[in-house]
């Protein structure tokens, strides 16, 4: 399936979330260039790393990438305004232990340096999907902090829906009513050309 039709289809794995205001609130305002963005939670070489993540998960196409649309100003922000201290701590350390496991993996030094084709190969090693076994889990159940493929699947699930959720995507890629002021009986391929509605 093409990207851009995945994309207008990805309201429906995404819908269970409930985007709150102030969730909305710091989407809006994570607007810096990221050439020029300072990260107020993660350390610089950390945000490196996550400005490189997420556009493995979502790189641009004739859609914007990840960091087009702000992504990691917005995961930055969220888990410094919104975790708590205890989960500021697990994020910090798993996110510390999957910078070391892709140094190890890749033979680098500097993560700087890391390219996508190095950042999917560790992704296809580590990133567990439903019905597979994280070993990591398995071998301490009882570890309270997040495996590295549990700490990815959490980045991976932030794009998504900081993707799906921003202004740009939700007016230029989704169906997209900001005033409806009627409603419809139909399915959506027949209403809207198959895309999700944006203010769902």
């Amino acid at each position: 399936m093409k990207r851009r039709d995945a994309i207008k289809r990805m309201g429906y794995a995404a819908g269970f979330v409930v985007i709150t205001p102030t969730i909305l609130g710091i989407l809006n305002s994570c607007t810096t260039e990221v050439a020029k963005w300072t990260p107020k939670f993660l350390m610089p070489e950390q945000a490196e790393v996550l400005i490189k993540l997420v556009n493995v998960f979502l790189p641009k196409t004739s859609l914007p990438s990840a960091t087009d649309v702000n992504v990691p100003e917005f995961i930055d922000r969220y888990v410094d305004e919104v975790f708590t201290i205890e989960d500021q701590q697990l994020f910090k350390a798993a996110f510390s232990n999957t910078m070391t496991k892709i140094s190890k993996h890749q033979g680098i030094e500097a993560l700087d340096e890391v390219k996508d084709s190095q950042l999917k190969a560790f992704l296809d090693e580590h990133l567990m999907v439903k019905d597979e076994v994280d070993t990591e889990r398995e071998a301490n159940p009882d570890f309270k902090g997040k495996t590295t493929s549990e700490f990815l699947n959490t980045i991976k699930t932030m794009t998504i829906q900081a993707y799906l959720t921003s202004e740009k995507i939700g007016e230029d890629v989704l169906s997209y009513d900001p005033v409806p002021g009627a409603y419809y009986c139909g399915d959506l391929e027949s209403l809207t050309e198959g895309k999700s509605w944006s203010l769902d």
